[in-house]
């Protein structure tokens, strides 16, 4: 069974929920499971990639909804000091139009912390993210508007049992081109950006991602490139960040060596 066909047995639900883990969930872990959800099912991500919210959109709530946030726990000032996007106490005043109210106190929790390693940031900012999630639910914030898309998004259409198959997105563009044998993707599979550029290429065995596979981001440069064994990572990955540095890392059985 597919990562996402659970998700989307539960429909606006679901979908909801999948994004709500994606928020706080690792960057790099997010990536992986946003790329995995993308061969598997362009279109039903393209409306998770739409709902998807980071502490940067907490940041554009309004002063109102803020306070709210702030008010939902005792030590969410705190909290929301290690979650800043900043070096030093300098770089706050950036920041004084989004706490009118608890700017000074939030200064204050600022100054109290000696360093704050990018762990504890990014921990700092899912707690703040799960707070605004439930806040929102509650109907307590208006800020963060769920993009719910047609129903027939959670539905597969008629498979094509056997023979070559071509996934496209709403406004007809290819989304992706392969294969199928018995229902299952087999052979050489490429995927799209809804640009025309391709994304990634690499074979299927029985539906699951095998032998040597490249991936590329949107206008056209390498992303990464590896093998996979049963659907896993396995042996040395090469991936390229936006500047186009490359580094290699070791895989065994879809985990970092």
């Amino acid at each position: 069974m597919g990562m996402l066909e659970r998700i989307k047995k539960r429909q606006w639900d679901g979908l909801k929920d999948f994004v709500e883990s994606l928020e706080v969930t690792g960057a790099s872990q997010r990536q992986m499971i946003m790329l995995n959800g993308i061969l598997e099912d362009p279109l039903f991500m393209r409306w998770v990639t739409k709902n998807l919210k980071t502490f940067n959109d907490f940041l554009q709530l309004s002063g109102d909804e803020i306070d709210a946030v702030v008010r939902a726990n005792d030590a969410m000032l705190g909290v929301i000091a290690k979650a800043l996007p900043i070096e030093n106490t300098d770089e706050l005043q950036k920041y004084s139009t989004c706490f009118p109210r608890v700017f000074g106190k939030l200064k204050d929790e600022v100054s109290y912390l000696s360093s704050v390693s990018q762990g504890e940031k990014e921990s700092a900012q899912y707690f703040v993210m799960r707070a605004v999630r439930k806040l929102q639910k509650e109907e307590a914030i208006q800020g963060f508007h769920w993009q719910l898309p047609p129903q027939e998004i959670f539905f597969e259409k008629p498979a094509v049992k056997e023979g070559k198959i071509t996934l496209t997105f709403e406004d007809g563009t290819i989304a992706a081109e392969g294969e199928v044998l018995k229902s299952k993707r087999i052979g050489l599979w490429r995927h799209y950006y809804d640009n025309g550029r391709l994304l990634a290429e690499g074979n299927y065995q029985e539906g699951v991602k095998t032998g040597p596979w490249t991936f590329n981001y949107g206008n056209g440069d390498n992303r990464a490139q590896g093998k996979y064994t049963a659907d896993m990572r396995n042996g040395i990955w090469k991936e390229w960040d936006r500047q186009g540095q490359m580094k290699e890392t070791e895989w065994k059985e879809g985990k970092k060596v």
